[in-house]
């Protein structure tokens, strides 16, 4: 499965220490399984999270690709 990345995401991943971007990788890559929960709404296509400790990853995804929109905080990400 292919995986993309946003502008919006790359610019706030390269800003986190290289231990907590290996981390959001691994998890990343094992995508679609892992502690993924579709969010609630009537968004189409439907949009994805998946928890790298204190941080949420918001993702895409269907059968050819996974595209990831952006990763922050739990507390910023929903904003």
């Amino acid at each position: 499965m292919k995986i993309s990345y946003s502008k919006t995401f790359e610019k706030k991943f390269s800003r986190y220490d290289r231990k907590l971007q290996e981390k959001m990788f691994n998890a990343i890559q094992k995508l679609p399984n892992g502690n993924v929960k579709e969010l609630t709404g009537n968004e189409i296509p439907p949009i994805y999270r998946i928890r790298v400790s204190k941080y949420r990853i918001l993702f895409h995804m269907n059968e050819k690709e996974i595209q990831i929109l952006k990763v922050d905080s739990r507390g910023d990400i929903y904003k």
